[in-house]
């Protein structure tokens, strides 16, 4: 980006003072490929690249969204198998890690395709929840797990929503636009748990 506005005001530099040579005619400037519609084209280029840049952006915060989301799930729940106290939640656990680990075998290959890496590891904020479970046991455990969940899969279902309405259409769109439904149900299915 800083390369590209970089070109762009050297080339006007240059332009600016060829305008100011006695003797400098549109004839020349041709000859440089300095003419007014040769401008126009690598303006419109640039303005190109820069939505691609931005879309690649997005599209790979969307992937670190996805992927940090998806392990989350499956190792807060993987603890809650063993350590809640609710029949419900170990359930809910369950179907976490079962859902969640479907939606990484469908990110992958999306993101493949988009040629973005998949993260394998947990950002720091994600860990430290992971670690906090795995201090705590009994009802505590149990109630701070479901406040995991929720917020999770409310943060997730606002970031899923916000990049559909940005996206260009691909693989990565189509992943998010099947996670939204998967991510409600998941929210509609905590509202059951006592």
């Amino acid at each position: 980006m800083n390369k590209l506005l970089i070109t762009v005001a050297a080339v006007g530099a240059l332009s600016l003072s060829a305008c100011k040579q006695e003797g400098t005619s549109i004839s020349n400037n041709q000859t440089q490929g300095m003419t007014d519609e040769a401008m126009v084209d690598n303006t419109a280029t640039m303005d190109s690249n820069m939505g691609m840049a931005a879309s690649s952006s997005a599209d790979q915060t969307y992937v670190q969204d996805a992927a940090a989301s998806d392990m989350f799930e499956i190792e807060s729940s993987r603890l809650a198998l063993d350590k809640a106290t609710v029949p419900a939640l170990k359930t809910y656990a369950q179907m976490m890690i079962d859902e969640h680990t479907k939606s990484t075998n469908e990110l992958k290959p999306a993101a493949q395709t988009a040629g973005i890496p998949v993260p394998a590891a947990l950002p720091a904020d994600k860990q430290a929840k992971i670690d906090a479970l795995r201090g705590l046991s009994g009802a505590e455990f149990d109630r701070q797990y479901l406040a995991d969940q929720r917020s999770g899969h409310q943060e997730t279902l606002a970031k899923v929503n916000s990049y559909l309405a940005e996206a260009s259409a691909g693989p990565l769109k189509d992943h998010a636009a099947k996670v939204t439904g998967v991510v409600q149900k998941h929210l509609n299915s905590l509202e059951k748990i006592k």
